[in-house]
């Protein structure tokens, strides 16, 4: 059922003229960036209120154990032995910057591992696990790691964290920021996962891991017991290496059965003439206004629900410009303008993760006047408001033939 919109807002409807200003604020479904570990909720604030900036944490702690949780009777149950003690996870002593995550939907080969590390620009890959589970209900992306080995590719609030690699390697799961307080998981819990196989799995801390898509870690060996393959995700490093250059000889050793999201930012030249156009930015934001009084939710992607993330790519769809998924690749769109250049169609990105003022959280399209169209979070609805300037990240023009790559 869609809600409606208050007197608030009185001139918008399904079918909002062009003329009228309209964008869409949205929060993200993925994570990008560091930790919360605390029990409390209060980071997820309403996203279109005026905020005060955010304060980085210096350090993270993890939250008590709570008894654990039973599946229910006739259920095949995942297991993780805990008969001995977790060693200690080594900690990182140099960090590495990610350039792509490469998944696939069948156990990479050692000739395909091989071939990537062969790539020009290239200096280091991390074979990992990886596949789709639905973590309480919620359809997410889980990475199966090895702690100690992956722990230097995150961002380094993530990384220096003892108690966090800890947890992992106990066997329990690391939700990113955007899922944890978006899809509301009870911090500090145990719920079910279930991907070939479900288990019980205590929710130890929301860390995001600076990798777009990413929407939890378990460790390698909680992966392999819900059925999520060894060798199915690699990380490669390359920081010189032209990127959708790099991209395209990535995919062309995986096939089909592969992908390749850009984890870094790229340099982008163009004309004017080559972002969008007048009737493409009509369509966009007829396309999003059409969904006020639609619900937020987590991960949806419409055409009866959102999230912000899947508002801006369906909503560009309508236009025929094929977007990325998630916010932190949609940051990659295009070129940066300052809010002061912002035209309508322009994408809008904030940050709002305490633990790493550099992670984009939540995005919007922009249509003039200061207003945007805003799926805000999780029990709102897509609506027409005001842009709130407090921890915006900045602006991106989109260039259709730049985010049809990512």
């Amino acid at each position: 059922m869609r809600n409606r919109l208050g007197p608030r807002f009185p001139h918008v409807h399904p079918a909002v003229p062009v003329a009228l200003a309209t964008a869409a604020v949205l929060v993200a479904g993925t994570g990008a960036s560091a930790v919360t570990l605390r029990g409390d909720h209060s980071a997820a604030r309403t996203r279109t209120a005026a905020a005060p900036a955010i304060k980085p944490l210096t350090h993270l702690t993890l939250p008590g154990a709570p008894a654990p949780a039973s599946l229910p009777d006739g259920i095949a149950t995942a297991t993780v032995s805990t008969a001995k003690p977790v060693a200690t996870v080594p900690r990182a002593r140099h960090l590495v910057a990610p350039t792509l995550l490469v998944t696939s939907s069948r156990t990479l080969s050692s000739h395909q591992i091989k071939a990537i590390n062969a790539l020009s620009g290239v200096t280091r890959t991390q074979v990992e696990s990886g596949g789709t589970a639905r973590v309480a209900g919620h359809k997410a992306f889980v990475l199966g790691v090895d702690p100690a080995s992956f722990r230097p590719w995150t961002p380094y609030l993530t990384a220096t964290s003892q108690p966090l690699w800890q947890s992992v390697a106990s066997g329990e799961l690391t939700a990113s920021f955007d899922m944890g307080h978006d899809a509301k998981l009870p911090l500090g819990q145990n719920v079910y996962v279930h991907a070939k196989r479900i288990a019980s799995v205590r929710i130890g801390a929301f860390a995001s891991v600076g990798m777009a898509g990413v929407d939890a870690v378990v460790s390698s060996a909680r992966a392999r017991a819900l059925g999520i393959p060894l060798g199915t995700a690699l990380l490669v490093s390359a920081p010189s290496a032209d990127l959708l250059t790099l991209r395209a000889q990535v995919r062309a050793i995986v096939g089909r059965h592969g992908h390749a999201s850009l984890l870094r930012e790229m340099v982008i030249i163009r004309d004017s003439g080559e972002y969008l156009t007048r009737a493409q930015i009509n369509v966009v934001l007829q396309a999003a206004a059409s969904r006020v009084g639609v619900p937020y939710v987590w991960g949806a992607t419409g055409p009866d629900a959102f999230d912000c993330s899947g508002l801006v790519m369906w909503s560009f769809a309508r236009a025929g410009i094929r977007m990325p998924r998630v916010s932190q690749q949609q940051w990659f769109a295009g070129p940066h303008v300052p809010y002061s250049a912002a035209r309508p169609g322009d994408l809008l990105f904030w940050h709002y993760d305490p633990t790493d003022p550099n992670n984009i959280d939540h995005v919007a399209i922009y249509a003039g006047n200061g207003m945007m169209l805003v799926a805000p979070h999780t029990g709102d609805h897509v609506k027409y408001v005001p842009v709130p300037l407090s921890n915006l990240a900045g602006v991106v023009r989109v260039d259709p033939s730049v985010a049809a790559q990512i």
